[in-house]
């Protein structure tokens, strides 16, 4: 085995932006992407981002100490079959998607135990996708799970956890079966009201598509992350189906009594509902929240460097934009960036975006 070499197999945004930053941190390994996309990999070696690129996973992966699985989850069984019968004793695979418990039960089932699989999920990504749009320092200051098997050696975690954070991420460990309930509850329930809800609204928009046009603000802000991919949550809702459905019945539960209460004009239940959201809400450290959103929110994806938040308010003051708040994301899954500036008003919000993109930052408007 090379204990200098890395695999990634899928070379998407979050494989694209792993290969990049393993590249910046981590010169000395030989890294090899794997990918079925011909232009993916002709883009990674020619960022120089891989060392050795293949179409075929079985050709890339005899030698490695590391092997990252960074493909659609419903393809990661057929590759650890496969793996199963290519690697060496001691090799460490690990995967990046966001449910746990099944692929920790298929690497449990499928591979022998001195083959090291230790299941991970990088709270990092967003709306956009493709090898083009990774980024070096994407997982900076973005927590990422690791969920190991149970005769998993201390040493063997502590190494990939050191390659981990490398990348600036910061890697929690944790039970699989409560990642995938905890991500169900913060994550993918929330993707699943915020569809329910614009497509509630949808339905009861008039011909005229008054809603529609004056759906702004804060409507927006609470239902932006129903415009995510529809066949990437069509696998996670499957893939989290246990945890998922009594959280569903929750919802339904919750809002049934909320209807009750107002047809029978229960004020003082009508304000508790409201009251007991705001009282939870307002305990969630801002800091580490990914919902607590301003209206005019631009988020920045930035290194993390001493001076980097002076760096970028003086590009804004420099040209009189007020920043009203800032904050950086730590559990930024779905947000396409790892600072959210809050800004006066939406002109201020397309001036800011444009500025720090022509001073070389990347920046997107919420």
């Amino acid at each position: 085995m090379n204990s200098r070499k890395i695999t990634i197999a899928g070379l998407g945004l979050i494989g694209g932006s792993l290969a990049k930053a393993f590249r910046r941190t981590n010169p000395g390994f030989t890294i090899t992407g794997v990918d079925t996309n011909r232009q993916n990999l002709d883009l990674a070696q020619k960022d120089g981002a891989v060392d050795l690129i293949s179409e075929q996973l079985e050709a890339a992966v005899s030698d490695s100490q590391f092997i990252f699985l960074c493909t659609p989850i419903h393809c990661i069984p057929k590759m650890l079959h496969s793996l199963s019968r290519l690697v060496q004793p001691g090799t460490i695979i690990t995967d990046v998607g966001s449910i746990k418990t099944g692929i920790m039960r298929e690497a449990e089932r499928i591979l022998p135990g001195d083959i090291h699989f230790i299941g991970g999920h990088p709270m990092a990504g967003g709306e956009r996708s493709g090898y083009a749009s990774g980024i070096a320092h994407l997982f900076e200051n973005a927590y990422y799970i690791l969920t190991p098997r149970k005769n998993t050696p201390k040493h063997v975690l502590k190494k990939l956890e050191y390659l981990i954070s490398s990348t600036g991420a910061i890697p929690l460990v944790m039970d699989p079966h409560i990642h995938d309930k905890m991500v169900g509850a913060v994550s993918h329930l929330p993707h699943i009201v915020a569809a329910a809800l614009v497509n509630t609204v949808r339905e009861a928009d008039s011909s005229e598509s008054y809603i529609q046009r004056l759906a702004a603000g804060g409507f927006k802000d609470i239902t932006r992350i129903a415009s995510s991919n529809p066949e990437m949550w069509k696998d996670i809702c499957l893939s989290n189906k246990k945890p998922l459905l009594p959280l569903i019945s929750d919802i339904i539960r919750c809002l049934r009594q909320f209807q009750q209460d107002l047809e029978e004009e229960n004020d003082s239940a009508v304000e508790a509902f409201y009251q007991k959201a705001r009282d939870f809400r307002e305990e969630i450290p801002s800091s580490e929240s990914i919902y607590l959103l301003p209206y005019y929110q631009v988020y920045v994806d930035v290194e993390d460097k001493p001076g980097i938040i002076g760096q970028v308010a003086t590009i804004l003051g420099s040209h009189n934009v007020n920043i009203k708040n800032i904050r950086i994301i730590n559990s930024r899954e779905d947000e396409p960036g790892c600072l959210v500036l809050s800004l006066d008003d939406q002109a201020a919000q397309e001036k800011a975006v444009t500025l720090l993109n022509q001073s070389g930052c990347h920046a997107y408007m919420g």
